[in-house]
C-alpha cells in the first residue's frame, strides 16, 4: 500500500544483521520485489565517519540494538543499547526529532564522551556521533591556559607599573596624611608642602586652605560654644522647674504647697530676688498673699495690713493686671506715680516688678509677682516662662476649689444617704405593723373563725392575702437593705449546720417547685463541718436563690449543692432557665437591677433579693457570682468561711 517496505532488523545465527526490503511495481500486475540486506554492509559507511581523532559512529534500530559500529564484534553479539543515558534520552524525543541535542554521556565502554544523534526517520534508525570528553574539552583547555598566562603576565605587568606609581605617591600622600593628623588633632598652624604639579600638590593647596580659615573661625568658636552651652542650661534649667511643678499639681491637692513651689521656681528662674502670688477672694472683692519667696516678715505684713479691707486699687500693679487681664511691668518703680504698695516695695529696696494675672475660665483668679532690686525691662524669655508658671497656678487654684467642692458634695451627700437609710428603716418598720395585722385578719377570716366566709369571699380574701404577703417580701428587702445601708444590720453569730440549712430551704421551696412540675435536687455530703455564722441570714440568701432559679425556671430542674473546701463553705444554685447574659451578670447584684431581658421582667420583682444577698454574704467575709450563657440556665455560687467569728467591717 505505502509502495515501499522497511522490515524490522533480525539477527540470522544470532550474529549477522538483516533487514527486510520490499518494493512494489509501479504497474497493478508489476508484483512485489523482495529483498533481504544483510546490514554489515553499513559497517563500511560507519567506519568512514571520523570525529576528531578517536571519535567514532554507531547505529541503533528501533529497538535500541547496535546494528553498526566500527568494532563489528559489538555489532556481532547483538549489544542492547538501551540502558545508555544517550540512548534513552534520543528514543524519548521520538523518531522524528531533527534537532542534534549535544549532551555527556557515558559510552558503551564506560568511558565519559561527548554525544550527538540524528534521527534516521522511514527506519526508525538512530545515528549516534561520539567523541571522548577529554578530546572534545581540549581546545577549551587550551584556551583557558594561554588566557590564563596572558592574564598572569598582565598581572605581573600591572604589579611592576603599581610599584612604580606607588614610589612616586606614596611620599606625598604619606604628607598629606601626616599633615591632615596634625590638623585634625587642632594643630591649624600646620601647612603641607607639595611640589609635585599634579591633583596632590592641588589637594595639599586645599588642606592648607582649610587649616587658615579654620585657625580663623576657631577663635570665636569658644565664646559661641560658652554663650549656647549657658542658653541650653538655662532651659534645661526651665524645663526642669516646669517638671517640678507639674508634679507639684499633679501630685498633691495642698494649694499651699503647689503655690510655694511655683513662686520659688519662678523667682529662681527669672533671676529676681523675691516673688509672691496672690488669690482673689472674690466674696470679699481684695486680694490675698497666700505665698512668698525671699520677701521679709515686715514686708508680708505691711502689704497683707495694706491689702485687707482695700479691695481693688485702680492704681495697684496687681488690680491693673486684674482689670486688663495682662501682664503689667514697671521698669524703674522711682519714675512711677507714688501709691501705698509701691513705697512699701521702694523702700525694701526693689526698682523693678513684673505682674503676671492669674486667668482662669471665669476671669482672673489671682496674680504672681516678681520684683528685682536693679532696674530695667525684663527679658522677654523670662515673661514667657512666667506665664506659664502662672498658667500652673491656676490649674492648682482650680484644682484645690475643685477639691474643696467635692469634698463638701460628699459630706451633703452622705448625710443625705443616712438621712434616707433611716427613713427607709422607719417607714419600712411602720408598714410592716399594719401590713402584719391585715395578713392575722385575713387569715382568721380564711380560717372560719368569725363565721363561714362564702366562695367568692374566700377567693377575694386569698387574693388580698396572697399579695398581702408580696408586699410584705418587699417591705422587708427594703427594710433589710435600708438597715445594712445605715449600718444598722448586725449577723446574729452561733453555731450551725450547713447540712441542716441546705434542708431546711429544700422543704420550704419544695412545694413552689413541685407546682411548676420542677425537679428540685440537693446534694450535701453527710461529713460537712459544723460552721459558725448567722443561720438566719444564711437560709435568707439561699432562700432568695433558690426562689429565683423556681421561679425563672419554667422546664427542667433546680440543684443545690454544698461543700466544703479549703475552709470555706461553698454552696451553688444551678437552673436550666433562661440564662443571663455577660453584659447583665455584674448588674444583677445591684440595687433595683435585673437582667434586661423581657423574659426575666415579666416574672416581676424589685431588683433587691440579690442585692441584699451580696450584702449579707460580704458581711460573712464571703463572696457571690454567677456564670451562665443565654439559653444555657444558669449557676449561682456562694463562698463564706465555715469559721465566721467577727463581722466583717466592724472593728
Amino acid at each position: 500500500a505505502k509502495k515501499v517496505y522497511y522490515g524490522p532488523v533480525y539477527f540470522r545465527r544470532e550474529s549477522e544483521p538483516y533487514m527486510t526490503l520490499a518494493l512494489a511495481g509501479t504497474r497493478r500486475d508489476a508484483g512485489v520485489s523482495v529483498a533481504e540486506v544483510n546490514l554489515k554492509l553499513i559497517w563500511d559507511v560507519i567506519t568512514a565517519i571520523k570525529v576528531g581523532e578517536h571519535g567514532q559512529a554507531f547505529v541503533i534500530d528501533a529497538q535500541g540494538r547496535l546494528i553498526a559500529h566500527p568494532d563489528i564484534s559489538l555489532v556481532l553479539r547483538n549489544t542492547d543499547m538501551t540502558k545508555l543515558t544517550q540512548v534513552i534520552a534520543a528514543r524519548a524525543a521520538g523518531a522524528g526529532a531533527t534537532d542534534e541535542p549535544v549532551q555527556v554521556a557515558t559510552d558503551v565502554r564506560g568511558r565519559d564522551v561527548l554525544t550527538a544523534y540524528a534521527s534516521v526517520a522511514p527506519l526508525g534508525w538512530i545515528i549516534f556521533v561520539e567523541l571522548p570528553l577529554e578530546e572534545a574539552y581540549a581546545p577549551l583547555y587550551d584556551a583557558i591556559k594561554r588566557s590564563g598566562a596572558l592574564l598572569f603576565a598582565g598581572l605581573i605587568l600591572a604589579f611592576l607599573s603599581g610599584v612604580f606609581l606607588a614610589r612616586r605617591m606614596v611620599v606625598p600622600i604619606q604628607m598629606l596624611r601626616a599633615g591632615a593628623a596634625r590638623i585634625g588633632a587642632g594643630d591649624l598652624t600646620q601647612r603641607i608642602s607639595i611640589k609635585t604639579g599634579d591633583e596632590l600638590e592641588g589637594l595639599a593647596d586645599q588642606f592648607n586652605d582649610m587649616a587658615g580659615k579654620l585657625e580663623e573661625s576657631y577663635s570665636g568658636l569658644e565664646h559661641k560654644v560658652e554663650q549656647r552651652t549657658e542658653e541650653l542650661a538655662q532651659s534645661v534649667g526651665e524645663l526642669r522647674a516646669l517638671g517640678e511643678v507639674s508634679q507639684a499639681v499633679n501630685s498633691t491637692l495642698d494649694l499651699e504647697t503647689v503655690l510655694n513651689t511655683i513662686v520659688t521656681k519662678a523667682v529662681q528662674l527669672s533671676g529676681t530676688e523675691t516673688g509672691a502670688i496672690y488669690v482673689y477672694h472674690e466674696a470679699k472683692h481684695e486680694f490675698e498673699l497666700r505665698s512668698t519667696y525671699g520677701m521679709s516678715e515686715e514686708l508680708i505684713t505691711a502689704i497683707k495690713a495694706h491689702h485687707a479691707g482695700t479691695g481693688v486699687a485702680a492704681d495697684d500693679p496687681v488690680g491693673k493686671a486684674y482689670a486688663t487681664s495682662a501682664m503689667v511691668q514697671i521698669l524703674d518703680l522711682r519714675n512711677e506715680a507714688a501709691t501705698p504698695t509701691l513705697e512699701l516695695v521702694l523702700r525694701a529696696g526693689y526698682r523693678a516688678l513684673l505682674v503676671v494675672p492669674l486667668v482662669g475660665a471665669g476671669g482672673v483668679i489671682g496674680a504672681l509677682v516678681v520684683r528685682r532690686k536693679a532696674p530695667g525691662e525684663f527679658p522677654k524669655q523670662t515673661t514667657d516662662v512666667l506665664q506659664t508658671f502662672a498658667a500652673q497656678s491656676v490649674l492648682a487654684i482650680q484644682n484645690a476649689h475643685l477639691f474643696t467642692e467635692i469634698g463638701e458634695k460628699s459630706h451633703q451627700l452622705e448625710v443625705a444617704s443616712q438621712h434616707k437609710s433611716q427613713f427607709l428603716a422607719n417607714m419600712s418598720h411602720e408598714l410592716r405593723t399594719p401590713l402584719n395585722a391585715i395578713l392575722g385578719y385575713t387569715e382568721l377570716i380564711l380560717d372560719q373563725i368569725y363565721g363561714e366566709t362564702p366562695e367568692k369571699m374566700k377567693g377575694v380574701i386569698e387574693r388580698v392575702q396572697s399579695n398581702g404577703k408580696h408586699l410584705l417580701g418587699l417591705i422587708n428587702d427594703v427594710l433589710d437593705l435600708s438597715k445594712i445601708e445605715a449600718g444598722q444590720l448586725v449577723l446574729s453569730l452561733a453555731d450551725y449546720s450547713i447540712k441542716d440549712l441546705v434542708q431546711s430551704v429544700f422543704t420550704a421551696v419544695e412545694s413552689l417547685a413541685n407546682a411548676k412540675k420542677l425537679a428540685l435536687k440537693i446534694e450535701a455530703p453527710p461529713d460537712l463541718p459544723s460552721g459558725r455564722g448567722d443561720e438566719r441570714r444564711l437560709a435568707q440568701v439561699l432562700l432568695n436563690l433558690v426562689g429565683n432559679a423556681i421561679k425563672f425556671t419554667d422546664n427542667g430542674e433546680v440543684a443545690i449543692k454544698a461543700a466544703a473546701v479549703n475552709g470555706s463553705y461553698t454552696v451553688s444554685v444551678r437552673d436550666t432557665g433562661p440564662g443571663i447574659a455577660p453584659s447583665d451578670q455584674a448588674k444583677i447584684f445591684e440595687e433595683f437591677q435585673q437582667a434586661d431581658s423581657s423574659a426575666t421582667k415579666s416574672k416581676g420583682g424589685t431588683g433587691l433579693g440579690l442585692a441584699i444577698a451580696r450584702r449579707i454574704v460580704e458581711m460573712h467575709g464571703g463572696k457571690i457570682w454567677v456564670e451562665s450563657a443565654v439559653g444555657m440556665g444558669a449557676t449561682f455560687f456562694v463562698s463564706v468561711p465555715v469559721r465566721v467569728e467577727q463581722q466583717a467591717g466592724r472593728p
